[in-house]
């Protein structure tokens, strides 16, 4: 995304949440100016009219605002409002990249701190407790990370928040992280009659091709998937079709002309497919990539197919 473009939008979009319940500093003049930056950063009242100028701008701002949040800090630093500029700040980090400006080494507050302080409003709590989950999340997605730990962080704060607006991030994330910790749990009786059981496909490598054939772009990776398909089902390759087709003759004709020989899941139900909204996906293709032992380890398998595939049959 370009300077300007992210400065008019993906500033706003990152700081809103936490500066939406800002209010004004109780008559300190000090946190006063500190709010006023951050209005200017959400909303500047001249709009850059290229890279370079939003560029020069934000920079500007994010100095503005590191320098009045350290004099407030110091002039008035029992003042409640430090809350919400400590979540505000949390928030700043991609853009502090992109500014090439970075923040203090250690931030005046941490966000641990808003959850222990006493004058924090509910929501700036609610928020600072959002992002530390989230933040959290990418450590847990690492190879070696802690998911069960996680886990148990996310429903802490769903416990702890149930009213916070952007809780389906985390409950997204929870599913996610289960689906992608755990072997996948999936059986039906394919378009063909076969019986489809993933459990029992563990010591293969399995794509699972949610599609339909009235989508474009689903039929010009079929060329791919069963290229690779040919190539590999012999050393442990299998392939899973879930189509979200209405009409049974004409995915049944589709199959047949092109060749598929891998099982499809079919309901009749199009794009209100029963697994394509348990599994909360919102477009087509989707293609995961399921290892050896079960468990879903790329949900975003277009790219280079075989050698993801060959890769993971030699494990």
């Amino acid at each position: 995304m370009n300077a300007h473009r992210f400065f008019c939008i993906g500033v706003t979009t990152l700081v809103l949440t936490a500066s939406s319940f800002l209010r004004a500093a109780d008559g300190d003049d000090a946190w006063k100016k500190v709010t006023d930056v951050i209005e200017g950063i959400k909303n500047p009242k001249t709009k850059p009219q290229s890279d370079d100028e939003a560029m020069v701008m934000l920079k500007k701002s994010l100095k503005e605002f590191d320098a009045n949040y350290e004099a407030a800090m110091k002039t008035a630093p029992a003042n409640p409002t430090r809350w919400d500029v400590a979540l505000f700040d949390s928030m700043l980090g991609r853009v502090r990249e992109m500014a090439n400006v970075p923040g203090p080494e250690q931030p005046p507050i941490a966000l641990a701190d808003i959850l222990k302080a006493e004058d924090a409003k509910p929501e700036t709590k609610s928020q600072a407790s959002l992002t530390l989950v989230m933040v959290a999340s990418d450590a847990a997605f690492a190879p070696g990370g802690d998911a069960a730990a996680w886990i148990a962080q996310a429903e802490k704060h769903l416990k702890d928040f149930p009213a916070e607006k952007l809780n389906k991030m985390v409950e997204d994330r929870i599913f996610e992280i289960n689906l992608r910790t755990k072997p996948l749990d999936l059986k039906f009786t394919a378009l063909d009659g076969r019986e489809v059981d993933v459990s029992k496909l563990q010591g293969k490598v399995v794509l699972i091709d949610f599609w339909a054939t009235w989508c474009g772009p689903c039929v010009e990776e079929l060329p791919t998937v069963q290229q690779t398909y040919k190539e590999l089902h012999a050393k442990g390759f299998e392939v899973i079709g879930v189509s979200l087709d209405a009409d049974k003759a004409e995915l049944e004709a589709f199959v047949k002309d092109k060749g598929m020989e891998w099982p499809q899941y079919f309901d009749g139900k199009g794009p209100e497919n029963v697994l394509f909204l348990k599994y909360k996906l919102e477009s087509i293709p989707t293609m995961w990539l399921l290892n050896k032992k079960g468990v879903v380890v790329s949900m975003n398998a277009f790219e280079d197919i075989k050698e993801k595939v060959t890769k993971l049959l030699a494990e």
